[in-house]
């Protein structure tokens, strides 16, 4: 941190030093009081939400994958070809030069 930076958060801490020390004791209070509820409303709050809306998604998201899955059906077999050619890993060169095969396969059919 460069010097002067905490030159400055010195002299705002300061300051709000201060005008703790100048407020009343019933406002101390008070703002103690305030901040104590909401902290401890807060944790309570997220902690039993947090289930809730864990649950919620997961249903949304199954439901989207279901309804996803609805339209499409059956794979195309241009996706099942795919598919094997991945995973057999014996031709991933072809892959690698895509270009230039759909350059042939364009020069081929033309021909």
């Amino acid at each position: 941190m460069k010097p002067d930076e905490q030159a400055f958060l010195t002299e705002v801490k300061q300051r709000l030093d201060d005008h703790v020390n100048d407020m009343d004791p019933l406002t101390a209070a008070r703002l103690q009081a305030a901040r104590k509820a909401a902290l401890q409303g807060k944790s309570r709050r997220t902690i039993g939400w947090l289930p809730v809306t864990g649950f919620a998604t997961a249903a949304v998201m199954l439901l989207a994958i279901a309804l996803w899955y609805q339209g499409n059906s059956a794979p195309s077999a241009q996706f099942n070809e795919d598919w094997e050619l991945l995973a057999s890993g014996d031709e991933l060169e072809l892959i690698e030069e895509l270009e230039f095969y759909n350059w042939l396969e364009l020069m081929h059919g033309e021909s």
